[in-house]
């Protein structure tokens, strides 16, 4: 089962987050991407028009959300594979995964499905002068085989190049004793 949507491009990952209070968040350009297309979403929702045809073998969309009247399947039986085509209007506007994490986000939000149960991600970087978009292609799929990688034997492996990492160990603070330092002041003088 397939659904595909036509986005704007979102903001580059070097846009969406700005410091505020010493906390980084969402930057007015990624809050103005996302409320915008959360909108759109719920209208889909809200239309019938984000259901999907009903198929004996697989899940449904329209079965997530309970107004739909199709047969209920849990959001933690459902996997979902993600393929983002970006359209830039030049090959070297910007890096290729920057906009993957917000528009991951939306999909899941407006699916009701948790993002940890994307477990395919395909990107790939076209160019438009004329059209700049993101197409974005949502694949769900009840029966996703978690199985060892088929890169086998001919994968190179660095792992015993990154040690791992030792847990700090917390510093026991010096505590101030201020009458032992009016002495060690006292003797300085």
């Amino acid at each position: 089962m397939r659904w595909c949507f036509v986005l704007p491009l979102p903001p580059s990952i070097n846009h969406q987050y700005t410091e505020r209070d010493g906390r980084w968040v969402l930057s007015h350009e990624a809050r103005h991407y996302k409320t915008h297309l959360q909108k759109a979403f719920r209208q889909l929702k809200a239309s019938g028009k984000l259901a999907w045809q009903v198929d004996a073998d697989a899940p449904t969309l329209s079965s997530l959300f309970p107004d739909e009247g199709t047969p209920k399947l849990s959001p933690t039986q459902l996997f979902l594979c993600l393929r983002l085509e970006f359209f830039f209007k030049t090959p070297q506007r910007r890096d290729l995964d920057n906009g993957l994490k917000i528009v991951q986000d939306l999909v899941c939000e407006a699916l009701g499905v948790d993002d940890r149960h994307v477990v395919q991600v395909e990107l790939v970087k076209r160019v438009d002068p004329q059209n700049p978009r993101l197409e974005v292609t949502v694949t769900a799929t009840s029966d996703w085989s978690f199985s060892t990688s088929s890169a086998g034997a001919s994968a190179i492996d660095l792992r015993p190049f990154v040690p791992p990492l030792s847990p700090r160990r917390k510093t026991a603070r010096q505590k101030l004793n201020l009458a032992e330092w009016l002495k060690q002041v006292a003797e300085q003088e």
